[in-house]
């Protein structure tokens, strides 16, 4: 099977978008789809799956080893705040902390290894599918991720007796919004990256500032 660049693909399936129109075609749909982003989404969850239990097992492994031993730790030498024990104040930091981490490292580190150096996006725009689904679907995915890992620590700090009730459930929603949020910052930064040094360099320029 021919495999063409992401560029030469994409300029492909516009000129036989243009064409179709000209001729008027306007039942296309295999240039714009309603759900197109579905089967890339699918596609990196079927993967991830393999590896289900060590991808949550080292995306609580961090946020843990934070919360236990600065919260039970560092926390029993600190008063209380309005009544909470320091420990609870760090749970909710911990969620948010775990959620933007799975969410931006999916979109900079993953993607772009989907879209450089395994080439999974020039395979995908070499099917009815466009740019916009390929990048949709990225978006979603990790925004999933980060649902997935804020979720397991909202499990673990529930358990941990740190919630109250079934008010928890409301971060659910939070957890992906702030998951789409980092995720699109991610796939613009990946846009521009030339390679993985790129992401790490600048990062670590943005923490010394």
């Amino acid at each position: 099977m021919l495999v063409l660049p992401v560029g030469d693909a994409l300029r492909a399936k516009m000129e036989s978008h243009s064409f179709c129109a000209e001729a008027g075609d306007h039942t296309m749909s295999s240039f714009i789809l309603p759900l197109g982003w579905l089967p890339v989404w699918r596609r990196n969850f079927l993967v991830w799956r393999k590896l289900a239990l060590p991808s949550i097992l080292g995306n609580l492994a961090d946020p843990l080893i934070y919360m236990l031993g600065l919260g039970y730790g560092l926390g029993a030498l600190l008063p209380t705040l309005d009544g909470q024990p320091y420990v609870a104040f760090l749970a909710a930091g911990t969620v948010c902390a775990s959620t933007m981490n799975a969410a931006t490292f999916e979109a900079l580190y993953s993607s772009f290894s989907r879209m450089h150096v395994q080439k999974t996006w020039d395979a995908i725009l070499n099917t009815p599918l466009g740019l916009n689904d390929v990048v949709a679907g990225e978006l979603f995915w990790a925004a999933t991720k980060s649902l997935f890992s804020g979720a397991a620590i909202l499990v673990v700090i529930t358990a941990l007796g740190l919630t109250h009730g079934p008010l928890v459930l409301w971060a659910l929603p939070a957890i992906v919004l702030t998951g789409l949020a980092f995720a699109a910052l991610g796939l613009i930064w990946n846009a521009l990256a030339p390679s993985y040094d790129f992401s790490c360099t600048t990062s670590h320029c943005s923490l010394r500032r």
